[in-house]
């Protein structure tokens, strides 16, 4: 029904527009020039196809007698007077006489192959349902259907194709036919003649179908004609564009935005969803810490009676520090004084050192006599072991003599020897006895036992001297260590007081820090004390508020988080409105823009513009005509060829085709002035 609608309407301002252009007055400018209708007309056959062009030129002379047109014609016909016209080079020259006035006109003939229409057409004809040849129906019976495609040109000039709006109209002798039908179309009966319209906005396509039933089937053909738009109420298609343009821009940005914010609404749906849970959460975290109040304002009351004795107890620190500061100025003059005392005995105890190093230098050399001693005394026990050994030798062989020599005085006395000479023998070994204890000798016995103590006297001289010996050497070796081991005492005690030295000069350095320090301590008691104290109160004043404000907090809370989670239940709710407002804004635009777009692909009627400057369809060369119509009419069908004319009237005498073209066109105007006159 909408497309019916615009159909319709379209249809009243092409035939609208249609009657202003045939019937406007001239338009004189300052300057006297003529001015020129164009008219196009175009011979189709049965089937749609170009057969042959003619234009023809009113000329409003405006007083003028002579102008100039151009175009590249096939021949130029004076349908005015018998002035004929001068043709040089795709030029036009007309001189007429003098007394000429008014309106001149004359035709042209145009190479149909140099023609390009604003639309091509097809006819085709069916009968009874069946294709047939348009030769075929002069005079046939039955339903006769009558299709005409009209399929908008793309080699056309812009001009042509942005502003000329089509017609495509069938006059039916209802005397002759028992039925007509036209989907879709504008259909107004004129006495025994029905008119049978159809239009197409600028670059629209068009399917029409004309069906009618006739005994004895006959037609004047399918007329066709293409105008500009010109009425005054079309200048407005210009602003309508323009709005269009602005509109389809804002309104992409627009939906641009919507889109993208609702976009983003519902992104927040995790988010909400987040916080919803945190406030389920928080709910339940207040109903722990409801339940868990008068523990927390208990403990709190234990931490503030803490700190308070924390206060206390930091408060009893400070006389320490004054202690300690006291203190570490004793131990700091106390070690003055141990530096000093350490400093006078430095100079002894190096002299010590020295002494202690002779000491065992001496001892040193004491000890290596001792070694000589040692020696000779091994010396001497040895000479008097081998001197005992002598002497022992001797008396062990002076005994063995003596028994030989009893043994032989034995011998003797026993058979050997007359008693004479044993008395000799025994007379001389007493005489020896005798003389020899006379002479002062000992006897063997006697010298044994002599030589028996002296080396007696001798052992124990010589273990006497070993031992005295080896106690030197102990003391020595004894002295030698002391007097080493004092002096790396001394060394040690010099090392240490230097220590001592550096220590105190180290504890110079850092005893005014130290000082500082404590004296800094104790401020920092003090403060802390202080802040300790009014944070006490400070928190003594809270731990009052909360508890007073405890249950009023606490019902606050647990009816905001109520609110807050109602709040983003229904902000749920609408994020699913979103989504679905977000698709319906999705399904208006691509609506919106398939409309647009259906509106641009199917025709130009956006892109029309009435005040746009006129093109002469034979020459860029001329100027703005006035007016602009193209007029095409199919081939007759009819049973008799020779009554076969240009147009839908009867024929009269002396009227030439061109003549009968124009009266079947003043009929059509006036048929579709009839149509639309009380509309």
């Amino acid at each position: 029904m909408r497309q019916k609608n615009r159909r319709i309407m379209a249809a009243g301002m092409a035939a609208v527009t249609l009657c202003t252009s045939l019937v406007s007055a001239p338009v004189y400018a300052a300057e006297a020039s003529v001015s020129v209708d164009e008219a196009m007309y175009v011979n189709l056959d049965y089937y749609g196809s170009v057969d042959k062009v003619n234009v023809v030129k009113g000329v409003s002379l405006n007083g003028l007698t002579s102008f100039t047109d151009y175009g590249n014609y096939l021949d130029v016909t004076n349908m005015t007077n018998n002035t004929a016209p001068e043709i040089s080079d795709g030029k036009v020259t007309w001189n007429l006489p003098a007394d000429t006035k008014g309106y001149f006109y004359y035709k042209g003939a145009i190479d149909k192959d140099a023609v390009t229409l604003p639309w091509t057409m097809d006819v085709s004809y069916k009968l009874n349902g069946v294709p047939t040849d348009a030769e075929k129906l002069a005079g046939a019976s039955g339903l006769v259907e009558v299709h005409v495609t009209a399929t908008p040109n793309e080699a056309a000039r812009d001009y042509y194709k942005n502003n000329m709006m089509l017609v495509v109209a069938m006059l039916v002798d209802m005397s002759k036919c028992y039925s007509v039908e036209a989907e879709d179309s504008q259909t107004q009966s004129l006495g025994s003649q029905t008119a049978i319209m159809y239009t197409a906005l600028p670059g629209e396509e068009g399917d029409y179908t004309i069906r009618i039933g006739s005994d004895k089937f006959e037609t004047s053909g399918v007329i066709m004609a293409m105008v500009p738009g010109t009425v005054k109420d079309l200048e407005h298609i210009v602003d309508l564009k323009d709005a269009k343009d602005t509109w389809k821009d804002a309104g992409d940005q627009l939906y641009d935005s919507m889109d993208q914010m609702a976009a983003s609404v519902e992104a927040m749906r995790s988010g909400v969803n987040e916080l919803r849970q945190g406030l389920n959460e928080a709910e339940s975290a207040r109903g722990v810490i409801s339940g868990s109040k008068d523990e927390i304002l208990d403990s709190n009351d234990q931490t503030l009676a803490s700190l308070t004795a924390l206060s206390e107890q930091l408060g009893t620190i400070v006389p320490y520090i004054q202690t300690a500061k006291d203190a570490s100025e004793v131990a700091h003059n106390s070690m003055t004084d141990v530096v000093n005392t350490l400093g006078n005995m430095q100079e002894p105890i190096r002299r010590l050192d020295t002494s202690l190093r002779g000491l065992r230098d001496s001892s040193e050399g004491a000890s290596g006599s001792i070694g000589n001693v040692v020696a000779s005394v091994q010396l001497i026990k040895k000479l008097d072991t081998q001197l005992q050994q002598s002497v022992l030798e001797f008396i062990k062989n002076l005994a063995s003599a003596q028994e030989s020599m009893q043994d032989a005085i034995a011998d003797y006395c026993n058979g050997e020897a007359g008693d004479e000479d044993t008395q000799a023998l025994a007379a001389a070994a007493a005489g020896a006895d005798t003389s020899a204890g006379h002479a002062g000798m000992l006897n063997a016995q006697e010298l044994i036992g002599i030589l028996k103590q002296k080396e007696k006297a001798l052992r124990q001289v010589a273990s006497s001297s070993n031992a005295l010996v080896a106690d030197t050497a102990d003391m020595l070796d004894d002295v030698s260590n002391t007097s080493k081991y004092l002096a790396q005492t001394t060394d040690q005690m010099d090392y240490l007081i230097e220590d001592v030295k550096a220590l105190k000069d180290s504890l110079d350095v850092y005893y005014p820090d130290l000082q500082s320090a404590l004296d800094d301590s104790g401020e920092l008691v003090n403060r802390t004390t202080d802040a300790l104290n009014k944070s006490t109160d400070s928190l003594t004043l809270v731990q009052n508020t909360v508890r007073a404000s405890a249950d009023s907090l606490d019902a606050a809370a647990k009816d905001s988080i109520k609110g807050s989670l109602n709040v983003l239940d229904k902000s749920l709710s609408v994020l699913d409105s979103t989504s679905s407002m977000r698709k319906a804004g999705r399904t208006m635009k691509d609506t919106m823009d398939n409309e647009w777009n259906d509106m641009e692909d199917d025709n130009n009627f956006l892109n029309m513009d009435p005040n746009a400057e006129k093109v002469s369809f034979t020459s860029d060369e001329n100027a703005e005509p006035n007016t602009l119509q193209i007029i095409m009419r199919t081939e007759e069908i009819s049973v008799d060829d020779d009554a076969e004319l240009l147009d839908a009237e009867t024929a009269k005498a002396d009227v030439n085709p061109l003549e009968r073209m124009w009266n079947m066109l003043v009929q059509m105007v006036r048929a579709i002035i009839e149509i639309f006159k009380n509309r």
